[in-house]
């Protein structure tokens, strides 16, 4: 591919983002599905501010993933919706799927909406679950092709919120003096963070994102197995990041805690869950709200005793 940069120096290939954001010690997400009517968002978003997560994340998706004929409300606009029905929390989409955008319009988006919250948006891109709807776009491409699609999608994008002006040539993906102006609020871009699984996706991720996300996988059925893949993925996260010239350590290790994992089970289950995983290099722990997968009433007094007394406590010992 050939792509010309206005106004800036392109980096080289394989080395570290350029000013990207230093990485906190400890970070917790409330993951919400906009499935339920608008109301109710508004106020789960609220909720989520007021018990102090750091970040609010919503879903990109044109169908409910796990409920079929199901409301399912747009991500970008209730996103716009997010912002605007808080004032501290961080808001993101985890994640803006392949399926779905162009990195043009992907990208201005995003900056509108960097400005909209005055530099409280996190961008994550991933490829998308294949039940969100890639069918209804009438999309059947071959695993090799989204990989090879996703890594252009990833670097223009990173290239479009870093500067104002781009021109991109590659197999999948152009763009001629394409404009992202005003530039973010956030410099030099929003924080990235990028969803990888396999060998080819992760060394994606190593080279470009500021944070990882992985989830256990729908094959995975018991506690060990999530802990135990999710160890290994890290490791080799870990390797590739460092054989690109970048230290692991500066990237975030984020996990969708999804089933089997039940981290509203009690407080001490929470504790003992985050400090299995921060031994294994983790540092962002993404949470589905209460009752999502399960229909128990004492979920959401548990996120309430673990948000108010546990966490700061995890948040202070590093």
């Amino acid at each position: 591919m050939t792509l010309a940069v206005h106004g800036r120096t392109m980096r080289p290939t394989g080395s570290a983002p350029e000013g990207t954001a230093a990485v906190s010690m400890l970070r917790f997400g409330a993951y919400q599905y906009q499935h339920l009517p608008l109301g109710e968002l508004r106020t789960r978003w609220q909720q989520a501010e007021a018990c102090g997560f750091d970040v609010a994340w919503n879903c990109d998706t044109v169908v409910e993933p796990d409920r079929p004929r199901h409301v399912m409300f747009d991500g970008p606009a209730t996103l716009v919706m997010m912002g605007a029905s808080t004032s501290s929390i961080r808001v993101g989409t985890l994640v803006s799927s392949l399926y779905f955008h162009h990195p043009v319009t992907l990208a201005r988006a995003a900056m509108t909406v960097d400005h909209q919250t005055d530099g409280r948006l996190e961008v994550a891109l991933g490829v998308g679950d294949p039940s969100a709807g890639p069918a209804a776009m009438g999309l059947d491409w071959t695993p090799a092709e989204q990989v090879a699609r996703f890594a252009e999608f990833v670097e223009l994008t990173d290239l479009l919120l870093r500067q104002e002006v781009t021109t991109y040539r590659g197999s999948y993906y152009r763009c001629d003096e394409a404009e992202v102006i005003p530039r973010p609020v956030q410099r030099p871009r929003p924080p990235l963070t990028i969803a990888a699984h396999g060998p080819k996706m992760l060394r994606i991720a190593a080279r470009y994102a500021d944070g990882w996300s992985s989830w256990g996988g729908y094959g995975v059925e018991t506690e060990q197995d999530f802990h135990r893949v999710t160890a290994e993925r890290s490791d080799r996260f870990d390797e590739l990041a460092a054989s690109l010239g970048r230290d692991p350590r500066a990237i975030r290790h984020s996990i969708v805690c999804f089933p089997p994992l039940t981290p509203w089970e009690s407080r001490e289950y929470f504790a003992d869950m985050v400090g299995r995983y921060r031994a294994v290099g983790v540092d962002e722990f993404v949470l589905y709200w209460p009752g999502s997968w399960r229909d128990d009433p004492r979920e959401i007094d548990v996120l309430h005793d673990v948000m108010g007394s546990v966490v700061p406590g995890l948040r202070a010992a590093g």
